[in-house]
């Protein structure tokens, strides 16, 4: 048996099992509190609850539903904090990529407790006034959209560094995120304005969903590259990178 072959083995009798359990876990908490979400709005309308229906409601900040879709985006910052520290000098990608990954997942995590693309508003209102128009949905839309661009157009520059299978991850991972994040919120925007109370109250639940679902992806995806591995002479646990291959890399 090869070297890389004794690390696949390793790998998957001993790491992938509970990276399967923690995602799993993370998935069926993520559908629990859309459930709980849905449930707590129609027993609401029967009999006031509001303190609960507060705490649940995925639709406002400084909640659970708030709580947990940050702790998801840290959760992969983490991950690729791991992959920054474990990755050598001349690991491709490199340090710094990963750094970067970290930073603009750690960034989101902050936007979702303090709702900073929410402050785009105001930019957004000065263009409608000096274009003398406006959109049918909220006001950050259009600056957010264009940041949304941007940050695509890095996210596909950098991951054309990556393994194949983990580069389709990443980037599968942003578009679900993004068709929550910025297509349904605007979708939502323009509910919100028409009056469709239960057209946005099921768009809230779908944007919520494909945000947290993005997480998950992306926690899928670097999951198959920062391996928990176990010495078989020490029997102490280690984390590992694999490489393009699917060997775990020891550097």
């Amino acid at each position: 048996m090869t070297d890389s072959q004794t690390h696949d083995q390793l790998g998957g009798d001993v790491a992938r099992p509970p990276a399967r359990r923690v995602l799993r876990f993370a998935a069926a908490a993520t559908a629990a509190l859309l459930v709980a979400d849905l449930a707590t709005r129609a027993y609401n309308s029967y009999d006031r609850i509001p303190g609960i229906r507060r705490f649940v409601n995925v639709d406002l900040e400084a909640n659970l539903a708030t709580w947990w879709n940050s702790t998801l985006l840290l959760a992969v910052a983490g991950v690729a904090l791991t992959a920054a520290l474990l990755s050598g000098p001349d690991a491709r990608p490199g340090r710094l990529s990963w750094l970067g990954l970290a930073a603009a997942t750690a960034l989101l995590s902050i936007d979702e407790t303090a709702s900073l693309h929410e402050r785009l508003g105001e930019v957004g209102k000065s263009w409608k006034e000096w274009a003398g128009g406006s959109l049918p949905t909220h006001a950050w839309v259009l600056p957010g959209a264009l940041l949304a661009v941007a940050g695509t157009v890095c996210a596909v520059l950098w991951a054309r560094k990556l393994p194949r299978d983990l580069r389709n991850g990443i980037l599968a991972a942003l578009g679900v995120y993004l068709g929550g994040a910025l297509v349904t919120e605007a979708f939502n925007g323009w509910a919100l304005e028409h009056g469709h109370r239960t057209v946005l109250m099921l768009g809230t639940l779908v944007e919520e969903g494909l945000e947290m679902s993005g997480c998950l992806v992306a926690l899928a995806a670097l999951g198959r590259y920062v391996v928990l591995e176990r010495d078989p002479g020490s029997g102490r646990a280690a984390i590992r990178l694999r490489d393009g291959r699917g060997a775990a890399d020891g550097s």
